[in-house]
C-alpha cells in the first residue's frame, strides 16, 4: 500500500485518541511494509524496554499495522520478524510521555537469520497528533540550573509562556494569553495542582530532579486527554527502577556569605539579607526480582533560612518616637505668610523632612514663645494642666506600646515628629521532607502494575511573609506560620486482553492541606488585646487560624483496540473534589 495509507492511519489515530484519559504513559505505533510499500500482515513485532528488559509482542494486522499502548516512557528496541524477510531491529527508540512514537518499518527480502539493525531516537516530527508543546527530558532536568531544585520552573522557558512580575491575581504565568489560573498538572495521571489558586510552578508535591523521569508541556491544540484547561497542560512521569542498581546523594548549598548586599539596602545603610538554603537527600533504584519487579525511592529535606526587608512583605511598620512614648507630642507651626520650603516642598504640617532621616533629630528649632512660627511646638499630656485627674495611661495600651521598638528610620512612614518606622529584616525558616516511593511489577507479558506514593511537609516558620504576615518587630511573635502537608498516590494496572486490545487503569488521589496559624502563632494566644491602634502598628494580630484541605480521588481508564488499519482509543477520567475550609 502507498504511504498515504499510513498517513491516513496516523490521522485516524489522532482523531480517536481525543477521548482518552491523561496518564504518564505513551504508545508506540506503526506499519510494516516491504520494499514496494505493500503491507506485511502477520509479522511478529516485539518492543523491549531497554532499561528493564520487559517485552511486549503482537502481530501486525492485515494492513500491516501494530500499536503498543500504555507503555512506560523510556528507550525501546523494536524488533520485527516475518518469514521470507530479514529480521528488522531498531534500537534507541525514545518514547516520551503522552507523545506517541510512530515507527514505519520497511522489511528487506532475505533470511530471518539475517538482521537489519537501525538506530532510532526521538521522533523529530510529531505525526500522531497536532498538539503544540515540548517534552522536558531527564537530562535537561538534571543538568540545567534550577532555583530551589524545582523542575517545573523550566515551564517558563517554553514558547508562548510569559510571567508577570507584578499585579497578578493568580500565579502571574500566562500561556498564549490564557488566564493565569488555567492550568492542569498531573503526576502519573493523578491531579497535582492547587485547585483554589492554580500555579503550574508551585510544585505542590515537592518533586525534584532526582525523581522525575520527564514531563510534557502542552501549550496549544491539546487533545481531549490533556485539554482540561485553556492554558498549559503539564504531564509528569516519575522515575522507576531499572534492571541495574543505581543511586546518588546530593547537597544543594547557598549562603549569603557569597552574596553582595542588595542595592536598595546598601543605599539605605541596611544590613545584608540572610539567604541560607540547604537541600540534601538521596535517590536509589534497582531490581527486586530480575526482569520482574523494580523499585525506586528518593528523600529530600529542605532547610532554608532567610531574611527579607520588612517593607517588602508588610510595608514600613509605624511606631511612636521616644518623645511621644513619654507623652510629649510635637507639631509644626507654619508661617502662612512666609512658608518653610525644604527640598522644593512647602511644609505646612508635620513632615519627615523636618527631622534627620536616620536619627530623628529636629532640623528646625523648638518654638521659643507661644507666638513663634516656623518652629516645632510640644504638648505634654502628662503635664498637671493637661491631665487634671492625674490618670495614668491604660495598662494594656501601655503594654502594647512598650512592646514596640524605638524608630530607626524617619523616612519610610509616619509624620517624623511623633511617629516613624522601624526598618529591619525579619527572619523566616522553611523546613520539611519530601519522600517518593515507587514499585513496578510485571506478572507476565499481559499484566503489569505500579504503585507510587509522594509525601511532603513544607512548613514556613517564624513568619508568613508570602501572605504579608511576617514577624513585625525583633521582640514580637510572628503574625503567622504556614504548615503545608501533601500526599499523592497512583496505582496503575496495564492489561493486555488480547494482542489487539489493551486496557490501562490508574487510580489514586491527590491531597493537600494548608494551615495558616495567623494570630495563633503568638504563644500568648488567645490572651491578646481585642483592639487595634490607629496611629501605630501593634505587635500582634487577633485573628485566629484558617485552614484548607482539598482531597481529589481519581479513576482513569483507557482502552485501545487495533483493527485493520485503525487504532481506536477511548477512556474516562473521573475526579471527585472534596474541599474543606476552616475560617476563624
Amino acid at each position: 500500500m502507498p504511504k498515504h495509507l499510513f498517513a491516513s492511519f496516523v490521522v485516524l489515530v489522532t482523531i480517536l485518541t481525543t477521548v482518552s484519559a491523561q496518564t504518564s504513559t505513551s504508545r508506540i505505533l506503526g506499519r510494516v511494509v516491504d520494499s514496494k510499500q505493500a503491507s506485511v500482515a502477520g509479522a511478529t513485532v516485539t518492543v523491549t524496554n531497554e532499561a528493564t528488559n520487559v517485552s511486549q509482542t503482537q502481530t501486525t494486522t492485515e494492513a500491516g499495522v501494530f500499536a503498543f499502548d500504555s507503555l512506560p516512557v523510556g528507550d525501546y528496541t523494536v524488533t520485527v520478524e516475518q518469514s521470507g524477510f530479514k529480521k528488522f531491529q531498531q534500537t534507541g527508540n525514545h518514547l516520551e510521555v503522552n507523545t506517541p512514537l510512530s515507527v514505519e518499518v520497511v522489511m528487506e527480502v532475505g533470511q530471518v537469520s539475517e538482521v537489519v539493525t537501525v538506530q532510532g531516537g526521538a521522533e523529530q516530527l510529531q505525526t500522531a497528533n497536532a498538539t503544540l508543546g515540548n517534552v522536558v527530558e531527564q537530562k535537561a532536568i538534571e543538568t540545567l540550573p534550577l532555583n530551589g531544585r524545582n523542575p517545573l520552573t523550566l515551564l517558563l522557558l517554553e514558547p508562548g509562556v510569559v510571567q508577570r512580575s507584578f499585579g497578578g491575581a493568580g500565579s502571574g504565568i500566562h500561556v498564549n494569553g490564557a488566564r493565569d489560573r488555567a492550568y492542569n498538572v498531573t503526576i502519573d495521571g493523578i491531579e497535582a495542582i492547587e485547585s483554589s489558586v492554580p500555579n503550574p510552578v508551585s510544585n505542590l508535591y515537592r518533586i525534584n530532579p532526582d525523581n522525575v523521569q520527564e514531563f510534557k508541556v502542552t501549550t496549544n491544540n491539546a487533545t481531549a486527554e490533556e485539554g482540561r484547561n485553556s492554558g498549559a497542560s503539564i504531564s509528569i512521569a516519575t522515575r522507576s527502577g531499572t534492571s541495574e542498581f543505581h543511586g546518588t546523594g546530593f547537597i544543594f548549598f547557598r549562603n549569603d556569605a557569597l552574596n553582595s548586599n542588595e542595592w536598595y539596602a546598601n543605599a539605605q545603610g541596611g544590613t545584608k539579607p540572610v539567604i541560607r538554603m540547604g537541600q540534601y537527600g538521596f535517590e536509589l533504584g534497582g531490581p527486586i526480582k530480575k526482569d520482574k519487579t523494580f523499585f525506586f525511592g528518593s528523600w529530600q529535606y529542605n532547610r532554608v533560612d532567610f531574611t527579607q526587608p520588612i517593607d517588602q512583605t508588610f510595608g514600613f511598620p509605624v511606631v511612636y518616637t521616644a518623645e511621644a512614648r513619654a507623652g510629649i507630642f510635637r507639631y509644626f507651626v507654619p508661617d502662612q505668610s512666609n512658608p518653610l520650603v525644604i527640598g522644593g516642598q512647602t511644609i505646612l504640617r508635620n513632615s519627615t523632612l523636618l527631622v534627620n532621616p536616620t536619627t530623628g533629630a529636629l532640623l528646625v528649632p523648638l518654638c521659643a514663645t507661644p507666638t513663634s512660627v516656623r518652629c516645632v511646638r510640644t504638648y505634654n499630656v502628662n503635664a498637671p494642666g493637661n491631665n487634671l485627674t492625674a490618670k495614668p495611661l491604660d495598662a494594656v495600651t501601655a503594654g502594647v506600646i512598650g512592646n514596640t521598638p524605638i524608630p530607626n528610620n524617619f523616612v519610610g512612614a509616619g509624620d517624623g515628629l511623633n511617629t516613624a518606622t522601624f526598618a529591619w529584616n525579619p527572619p523566616t525558616a522553611v523546613r520539611g521532607p519530601a519522600i517518593n516511593v515507587r514499585v513496578d511489577h510485571n506478572f507476565n507479558e499481559n499484566n503489569s502494575v505500579f504503585a507510587r506514593y509522594l509525601f511532603s511537609d513544607y512548613n514556613t516558620l517564624k513568619g508568613d511573609p508570602l501572605n504579608g504576615r511576617p514577624q513585625l518587630y525583633p521582640t514580637s511573635p510572628p503574625f503567622g506560620e504556614v504548615f503545608r502537608r501533601t500526599s499523592n498516590l497512583a496505582i496503575g494496572w496495564r492489561r493486555v486482553i488480547n494482542p489487539r486490545v489493551v486496557n490501562e487503569m490508574t487510580m489514586g488521589y491527590g491531597r493537600f492541606g494548608f494551615l495558616f496559624t495567623q494570630g495563633e502563632a503568638n504563644p500568648a494566644w488567645p490572651d491578646v488585646p481585642p483592639f487595634n491602634l490607629n496611629t501605630i502598628d501593634e505587635p500582634y494580630i487577633n485573628t485566629p487560624r484558617t485552614a484548607r484541605w482539598v482531597t481529589t480521588p481519581q479513576i482513569l481508564d483507557n482502552l485501545s483496540v487495533v483493527h485493520g488499519a485503525h487504532v481506536f482509543r477511548g477512556g474516562i477520567n473521573f475526579r471527585f473534589y472534596r474541599h474543606v475550609d476552616q475560617r476563624g
